[in-house]
């Protein structure tokens, strides 16, 4: 038997006027209380305490309501209070869980990335990675989902501070170069490590946008040649892309199920 939902009238009418505020920007009460199919005195009580808290506000003498600033107080504070690693835990270990493959967490420090999470699989085999663990950004998935979703400007000044040592026969080497192949990255919405940071290790990893858009994290999965191949590349990266998408909605992030945004 599913939880029993509960419902107070009240408050329910109240979200419904707050959420319609949000979504048309500005109405007048002669607006709102026909589209929502609620009582105009309703509507009158239910404005008239929302403005009393802050909730909703007009401007000077126009008849528009528009929603308060303790709301965006509210949502900073919220914001504020994220952690991260806490929203990502549970995502990583269900990749984890159905892939049988090392994921992580990671953010970007300066000019390189740093391992903040780790989730190891049962395997024999062991990834050469540790929480706090520093990456560079050219030769890993990671690395080129954090430099992809940055803005141009904030990008071209990371590039002009690193070199980008040739770490395998692989790996990305020319600046230029690299610049095409983010723009590639971020057109997919995942990026792809074919060998470029380790000779035996394949790495496929997505941004995570927190609610303004901006890219605060990656998530990755690793594994050797034979764990990622042509066969199940596209649906690993689809894995890795929709779990990085369910991080950034607890993020609070609205067009989390498009990775590609501008900025």
């Amino acid at each position: 038997m599913g939880k029993r939902i509960y419902r107070v009238p009240a408050v329910w009418r109240a979200l419904d006027i707050l959420e319609y505020l949000g979504n048309h920007g500005e109405a007048s009460f002669k607006e709102i209380y026909p589209n929502l199919d609620i009582p105009k005195s309703s509507v009158y009580q239910i404005l008239e305490t929302l403005q009393s808290r802050g909730y909703v506000r007009k401007v000077g003498d126009s008849q528009k309501l528009f929603l308060g600033f303790k709301l965006v107080a509210l949502g900073t504070q919220t914001v504020s209070r994220l952690d991260i690693r806490a929203e990502a835990m549970p995502f990583l270990n269900e990749l984890n869980a159905g892939t049988k493959m090392t994921c992580h967490l990671s953010i970007l420090d300066g000019t390189e990335g740093v391992y903040l999470i780790k989730v190891e699989c049962d395997q024999l085999i062991r990834m050469n990675s540790y929480e706090g663990k520093r990456l560079p950004l050219h030769s890993t998935a990671t690395g080129k989902t954090l430099l992809a979703w940055l803005d141009e400007k904030e990008r071209d000044e990371i590039l002009k501070k690193i070199e980008l040592p040739p770490l395998t026969g692989k790996t990305i080497t020319k600046v230029a170069d690299l610049k095409r192949h983010l723009e590639v990255v971020r057109k997919r919405g995942w990026a792809f490590d074919d060998r470029e940071n380790e000779p035996h290790i394949r790495g496929i990893a997505a941004p995570i946008l927190n609610i303004k858009g901006k890219v605060v994290a990656a998530i990755s999965l690793a594994g050797l040649v034979s764990q990622i191949n042509s066969d199940n590349l596209i649906g690993l990266s689809e894995l890795v892309k929709n779990t990085a998408q369910k991080i950034s909605a607890q993020l609070g992030n609205k067009s989390a199920d498009k990775t590609k945004s501008d900025g």
